[in-house]
């Protein structure tokens, strides 16, 4: 995967507390999130984010008969927004349902969370990093800069006029070491080997030789259950064949029996 975009993903995922937000949505902050309750799911759609997943929680509040399922059509956002969104499809035994696509940490925490996880026949899963891969200090630098750039000028400027670059690359690290923490917690409790979310970069060459033009991956099913990614549901008739959302993203379908010497680890 090229390392623009593994910087890109890293930093859709870590926390950093930056002038008044909390967390960085998104590199694309044109993306609007919107939940709502149809029948007897809840609807969301866009980026990951805290304030999102507070009204998917007030929908889930208010409804009677509660909903069962969470549709859910995000190419990813926050990390930390996510596995907590993870958490609370798990304590209400919800299932989750992908009609369209699921990337980043969409694939990373949400759909992985689901007490049943349903596919629509070409629905689309995609990994591309995640906060445990490794990162040096100049990569850090790098995902620091992705996140001062999509502020406005003068937002950047104060944030840099209120703490130096060198405190806030500290924090940086101080939120991925949180976050790998509370990643390793969520993976321990749905029991499916973390490294799904890292495949890509631990197997790069041996997977991809010369090529890097890839977005991120996806596995069979067969081989998401050996990593213990469990009930999984087809919707539909015949067999799961996903479209990416777009005609130019490329999406590389890594195969466990080609990993040199891997087993899978199921906590």
């Amino acid at each position: 995967m090229p390392m623009d975009l593994r910087t890109c993903a890293l930093a859709c995922c870590l926390l950093l507390p930056i002038g008044s937000s909390a967390e960085p949505e998104s590199i694309d902050m044109t993306l609007v999130t919107k939940v709502r309750l149809s029948d007897c799911c809840i609807e969301y759609q866009g980026l990951i984010t805290t304030e999102a997943n507070d009204g998917v929680y007030e929908l889930y509040q208010e409804a009677a008969p509660k909903p069962t399922t969470v549709i859910i059509e995000s190419h990813g956002g926050s990390a930390g927004a996510a596995i907590e969104l993870g958490h609370w499809i798990l304590d209400h035994e919800l299932d989750v349902r992908v009609d369209t696509y699921c990337y980043s940490s969409c694939a990373n925490y949400v759909f992985l969370a689901g007490e049943n996880k349903m596919l629509a026949s070409h629905a689309s899963l995609m990994w591309h990093g995640g906060v445990m891969q490794p990162i040096d200090r100049p990569k850090l630098e790098h995902v620091l800069d992705d996140m001062l750039g999509a502020l406005e000028p003068e937002a950047r400027e104060a944030v840099l006029a209120e703490r130096s670059r060198d405190r806030l690359l500290d924090q940086l690290q101080a939120s991925r070491l949180e976050l790998i923490a509370r990643e390793a917690q969520f993976f321990q409790r749905i029991g499916v080997d973390p490294r799904l979310t890292v495949l890509g970069q631990l197997f790069e060459h041996e997977l991809l030789a010369n090529d890097h033009d890839y977005d991120g991956w996806d596995l069979s099913v067969s081989d998401l259950e050996k990593l213990g990614v469990q009930r999984i549901r087809i919707v539909g008739d015949g067999a799961w064949e996903p479209w990416p959302s777009r005609e130019n993203l490329q999406v590389f379908r890594i195969r466990l029996e080609a990993l040199p010497d891997f087993e899978p680890r199921v906590p």
